[in-house]
């Protein structure tokens, strides 16, 4: 590890930006893809990734590390010292790492203070030891990961593990049908032994003498895992046995995509707003390709950020009716509306929204301890060059029951949708009263969980102050 640079395969929406800072950074880029090698002028180097970075499959705002546990802390200091307004969840358990865990009852069961389920058709009764592979490790908060009975071990090509059922299976990025049969055929024998072989993608080019290598040396290591994992069974510890792959998911925020845009442009021309448009608007990425060939024809850059304004601007008053997507460090997502659109109005670089809902029941409004009644009008404004999103709670007859002060990243604007990572800490006032902060507490815990960087927490904390002196 320490006698090469780390090997980094990138993927998706974010590639350029990305390989543009794995570059920056040292790192040796495998595997791109036909246009980044040629974008960057690299050579294609078909050899195993030791982490890969790439969009969510079902979240373009997200990022995906995932790789071995050295390779993925690397990555992540490096992601947090740049793109640092994000929220950033990392596994609990190593993916396709074995473990020893301690039966909870149930299919529940414990490894070192990771409560976690257990797939099996017969589960160990409570206070048994049993030695299990991490087939999902758990990543953002609430999600719980899952343990299969019997050890595993992982290698640059193929996974090799114990299995009730034996069987190959083959990576679904390997799509030739000759590779395919030859590496079944190749791991057979495994399957006959009761063993499951899987084949990571990276086995599609590898010598066949490569491939016969590891699976030797992931037999003689599986061995070895059982040998330690039965001691420790024996002694009463629960614990990590092998290494298997961290698995991290960032939310990037509408600055981390306007640094990742910076990022672009230095290789290819890219509009403000790039990444921003192609994560939460992708049928408007069109408009985006389109007025990224412009400046070559003499339009001046900065016009186009003013025109993509106009442009959202225009399609919210169409629409009338919008979303707010509320995205909180646990991972949680609220959807918040419909809103009616009352004004979206361009006032320099920046679109001054203005929103209205109306309250259909009762309850109290969070953080102002204020009733809550069918009738009440809550007006939202948001101004995309703020941390802030104001609510005024009004009553039925017009009066100003209170005014909350959401903190949070600087919204993205689509035609259906304002979005924003909100920070937890707020600020509340009431009519008559000065504005108090609220929920630090909860900004502090996101910090010392790792979720948000201390460049993040400081910056929410000073707009919290400078709204309540």
């Amino acid at each position: 590890m320490a006698s090469r640079p780390l090997r980094v395969r990138i993927r998706g929406i974010y590639a350029t930006a990305l390989t543009q800072l794995a570059l920056e950074e040292g790192w040796q880029v495998v595997q791109a893809s036909a246009v980044i090698a040629d974008r960057f002028g690299l050579p294609q180097l078909d050899v195993p990734p030791d982490a890969t970075l790439k969009a969510g499959d079902r979240e373009p705002s997200e990022l995906v590390v995932i790789g071995y546990t050295w390779a993925t802390e690397r990555i992540l200091e490096a992601l947090r010292r740049r793109l640092p307004y994000g929220f950033y969840w990392v596994s609990r358990l190593p993916l396709h790492a074995t473990v020893v865990a301690r039966s909870l009852g149930g299919c529940r069961a414990e490894v070192a203070g990771a409560e976690a389920e257990v797939a099996a058709d017969r589960c160990p009764g409570e206070g048994e030891y049993l030695v299990a592979g991490v087939v999902r490790p758990g990543v953002k908060p609430g999600e719980t990961p899952r343990l299969s009975p019997g050890a595993r071990v992982l290698g640059d090509y193929a996974i090799l593990y114990e299995a009730e059922k034996p069987r190959v299976t083959v990576s679904e990025h390997v799509r030739n049908p000759a590779r395919r049969a030859e590496l079944i055929a190749l791991a057979a024998d495994y399957a006959a032994r009761g063993l499951g072989v899987h084949w990571r993608s990276s086995s599609r080019a590898a010598p066949r003498e490569a491939l016969e290598r590891e699976l030797r040396s992931l037999e003689e290591r599986l061995g070895e895992a059982k040998k330690q994992a039965a001691e420790m069974a024996t002694r009463g510890e629960t614990g990590v046995v092998t290494t298997g792959e961290t698995v991290a998911v960032i939310r990037l925020s509408r600055p981390d995509k306007e640094i990742l845009d910076e990022l672009r442009s230095k290789t290819t021309p890219t509009m403000p707003w790039h990444h921003a448009v192609k994560s939460t608007a992708p049928h408007m990425g069109q408009i985006v390709d389109y007025a990224e060939k412009l400046p070559q024809h003499g339009v001046e850059p900065g016009k186009l950020r003013l025109a993509l304004l106009d442009y959202l601007a225009e399609k919210l008053n169409a629409a009338k009716t919008i979303k707010i997507i509320h995205v909180k460090p646990d991972a949680t997502v609220l959807e918040l509306g419909p809103a009616h659109v009352l004004s979206a109005t361009r006032e320099g670089d920046k679109l001054l929204i203005t929103l209205e809902r109306r309250v259909r029941s009762h309850g109290v409004y969070d953080g102002l301890g204020v009733d809550k009644e069918p009738g009440d009008r809550i007006v939202t404004e948001i101004d995309t060059s703020t941390w802030v999103v104001k609510h005024t709670y009004y009553s039925p007859d017009g009066e100003r029951k209170g005014t909350y002060y959401n903190i949070n990243t600087p919204p993205e604007v689509t035609d259906t949708a304002i979005i924003y990572l909100d920070l937890e800490v707020d600020v509340v006032k009431k009519p008559g009263e000065k504005p108090r902060i609220i929920d630090e507490d909860k900004l502090r815990e996101a910090l010392e969980k790792d979720i948000i960087t201390e460049t993040l927490y400081k910056k929410a904390l000073e707009e919290a102050r400078r709204l309540a002196t």
